[in-house]
């Protein structure tokens, strides 16, 4: 930092601190939150983990659907919200809020820069009820001593899994008994739901394959967004919920008697150790055992499951809002909020899923029909931004020197942007003023109105080309294709150790959350049986010979030699504590647009091209280098940095056809275990794509290898309608064919119209 910044920022601190001394604490009116000890009652988690828990820049809401039982729902009920924040985030014109239900509970000032700090309030008798609701937390934060934009980038703060949730004061950790309670089981301190899977040494097969299922069966029932699993051959000690599969007889000379019920193929109870339960599912034979995992299975969709309004609106949005092609949805339904902001960036997002049979190329367009207002004196170089994965994909710049208010302006983006599976859009409005460059502590605290973005803004969906195009791990990882579409793949384990049985059940748990839908696999150690159809295979690296691996497109070579001394991945801790008080949150007026129309003039502005022109281009032409296969580079192997700890591909059977497999490999068996519950957590699940990925734990970070080839598998029928668009997709991705197609059809037609002419043209 040079010296003349140095004095800038030690100036505006002086003069921030002397105008606090002289500002009136708090306007706002505040109550003030009762301590209480939460750890007197249990605590139901949020169910998200680390990242998911993380509030930066200026402005930022999250949302979490919360289950709660009849009992829980009858008694008091507290909400305990721990969190630390960034030492540069301004505690008297920064705050976090938290609603349940659409029902503001809390608003406290963000101020934990050195000491932890917490929301802890009873919420209102009768706010709760049976079934999913609906927790909110939002977070305003501005910058102590920068008012520029890029010093929004250094503001966070940070919510505590491990204390963030709801308390039942006075009500006891009762042990679950009824399937659907199942969703109610608290995650633990990562956010992640642990289960237990019980299974003798040297499980047959079909017991392991059963029980495998059986996991899937809960993980749906229950909705748990990241599902870990352990392997064990007892019950233990452990809390969370365990599972055992087997015969009446067989689980009786187990030890197991005690809690299966006369004739019932399903037993759930406690088992004597608070915050512990067991299913056991059992029957005559096979058969009868899997009849039984079918009772597990939810008998609703997600959407139709006991929730509050909110809850439901919630529940929609875990793992994304389901898109299909000709559709049209309101921000509202997507979880985006009317917002006013006085800051400098503005974000908000939602998450949408593809099809996995969405083809992604630019063939056309999604719109948003953004309704929203900005005030007069912004920056000329003010805009909105979308962005898509993480990708620019769209732009309106915001010039009027006098504000403008528009509806349904449209800002679109090409197919190409999107991919099949998880897509995470957000919607951002850069908005500095001059103004800014003073920093003045007072504007500050006082700080006018810039934006308004209405949640009656739209997104349209066109038709989409419906193919799958293979191998792509994100099609997988979000819709658990293709092995919840076809006959049972083969799930190779050469090496079955508990580890890698615990890899793998949570892989296909968590698969099969996003999938809404089990996967079809039988379990193997027998790689004759890969002879024919798809597969997963889960192992340790050296479980696996060279070739299996180069199949892959993986460098077998460099990940041994990677991998020959493992680096222990670092995990991120951050402890929190308390600062607490309580508000009345008014919602936004329904007249708001006319409120923002009554105090805007707008005028016309000076008209400059460029932006237009570049609009116009990737609207309208939008051909890039990339989009010639001449210039595309051969796929090599991938060789993932040794810092990484998992790696997962995908590539065509050696059988070829429709068939796919997938392998998931690591260092050794207990590495293997341990990074799949990291890589299940959403905030990385959601980002796996291409042909092969490798995670690096202590950056939560993905390197992701993609491919110019691949393979088509057909799942929709290729109508007219259809093979017209997915033609039309693969000629977008492929310039330099469709350039040689159209060149050879003009010369065939001038040869054709030539010879045509001499026969049949008039003779002089």
């Amino acid at each position: 930092m040079s010296a003349t910044r140095s004095f800038g920022v030690f100036a505006r601190t002086v003069a921030l601190t002397t105008a606090l001394i002289a500002a009136p604490a708090c306007a706002q009116n505040l109550a003030t939150a009762t301590p209480t000890a939460h750890a007197a009652s249990s605590l139901h988690r949020l169910g998200a983990d680390m990242l998911q828990l993380r509030f930066e820049g200026e402005t930022s809401t999250k949302v979490w659907p919360v289950y709660v039982t009849a009992a829980q729902a009858s008694t008091r009920a507290r909400i305990h919200i721990a969190y630390s924040n960034a030492i540069s985030v301004m505690p008297e014109a920064s705050t976090i809020s938290v609603s349940v239900n659409d029902v503001a509970v809390a608003q406290a000032s963000i101020a934990a820069a050195s000491d932890p700090g917490n929301v802890d309030v009873e919420l209102p008798r009768g706010l709760l009820e049976p079934g999913y609701n609906a927790v909110r937390v939002s977070v305003q934060q501005r910058h102590r001593v920068d008012c520029s934009l890029e010093a929004t980038y250094e503001l966070w703060t940070q919510l505590d899994p491990a204390q963030s949730g709801l308390t039942f004061p006075g009500l006891a950790d009762l042990p679950i008994t009824s399937l659907d309670d199942l969703a109610s089981l608290s995650p633990d301190a990562s956010g992640a739901v642990p289960i237990r899977a019980i299974l003798q040494k040297n499980a047959e097969p079909e017991t392991i394959d059963l029980t495998m299922r059986a996991i899937q069966a809960v993980a749906l029932r229950g909705g748990y967004a990241r599902p870990v699993v352990d392997v064990s051959h007892e019950l233990g000690e452990s809390t969370g919920l365990a599972v055992v599969v087997g015969s009446r007889s067989e689980l009786r000379d187990r030890g197991f008697g005690q809690f299966i019920a006369s004739g019932a193929p399903l037993t759930l109870n406690g088992t004597g150790v608070a915050g512990r339960s067991i299913l056991a599912v059992t029957g005559a034979n096979a058969a009868e055992i899997a009849a039984a995992i079918e009772q597990i299975l939810p008998p609703r969709r997600l959407e139709q499951r006991l929730a509050t309004p909110a809850g439901a609106r919630a529940l929609a949005g875990v793992g994304g809002y389901r898109v299909t092609g000709d559709m049209q949805i309101s921000f509202h339904d997507l979880g985006v909020r009317t917002e006013e902001f006085n800051g400098r960036l503005f974000r908000s997002g939602f998450d949408i899923v593809m099809p996995p049979d969405f083809y992604p190329a630019d063939y056309d367009k999604l719109t948003l029909l953004i309704d929203a207002g900005y005030s007069p004196g912004l920056d000329p170089r003010s805009q909105i931004l979308v962005r898509v994965n993480d990708r620019e994909a769209a732009s309106l710049q915001l010039r009027n020197p006098n504000g403008d208010l528009f509806r349904a302006r449209q800002l679109t983006v090409s197919l190409s942007a999107l991919r099949p599976g998880f897509n995470h859009v957000v919607v951002e409005a850069q908005i500095p003023e001059q103004a800014d460059k003073a920093c003045d502590v007072h504007a500050l605290l006082g700080a006018k109105k810039r934006f308004v973005l209405m949640d009656h803004s739209e997104l349209i969906m066109p038709s989409i080309a419906r193919i799958v195009r293979m191998p792509n791990l994100s099609i997988t990882a979000a819709s658990g294709f293709p092995y919840a579409n076809q006959d049972a793949a083969h799930l190779y384990l050469p090496r079955p150790s508990a580890d890698t049985i615990g890899a793998a059940a949570t892989f296909l748990a968590r698969a099969a959350v996003a999938a809404r839908r089990p996967l079809h696999t039988a379990f193997t150690t027998q790689k004759s049986d890969l002879s024919s159809g798809s597969a997963i295979l889960v192992g340790s690296i050296a479980d696996f010979h060279d070739p299996l691996v180069d199949w892959f497109g993986l460098d077998y070579a460099r990940l041994k030699e990677g991998w020959s001394h493992p680096q222990e991945a670092q995990r991120l801790e951050e402890k929190t504590e308390a600062e607490k008080q309580m508000i009345k949150v008014e919602a936004p007026p329904d007249d708001l647009f006319d409120q923002w129309a009554d105090n805007l003039h707008s005028t016309r502005w000076s008209f400059d091209p460029r932006p237009y022109l570049r609009v116009w281009y990737d609207k309208y032409i939008n051909v890039h280098s990339a989009d010639f296969a001449f210039y595309r580079a051969a796929d090599r192997k991938f060789a993932p940095d040794a810092k990484a700890t998992i790696v997962v591909a995908q590539a065509q059977a050696p059988s070829g056809g429709h068939d796919t497999w997938t392998i998931v490999a690591a260092a050794n068996d207990e590495i293997l275990e341990r990074e799949m519950r990291n890589l299940v957590a959403p905030t990385a699940w959601n980002r796996i794509e291409g042909r092969a990925i490798a995670f690096d734990p202590k950056k939560n970070g993905l390197a992701i290898a993609t491919g110019n080839g691949g393979y088509f598998i057909e799942t929709a029928a290729l109508t007219p309608a259809n093979f017209r668009l997915v033609a039309a997709g693969w000629l977008s991705s492929n310039v330099d064919v469709y350039v040689l197609v159209l060149t050879l059809a003009a010369l065939t037609l001038g040869v054709l119209t030539k010879a045509t002419v001499r026969l049949y043209g008039a003779r002089t």
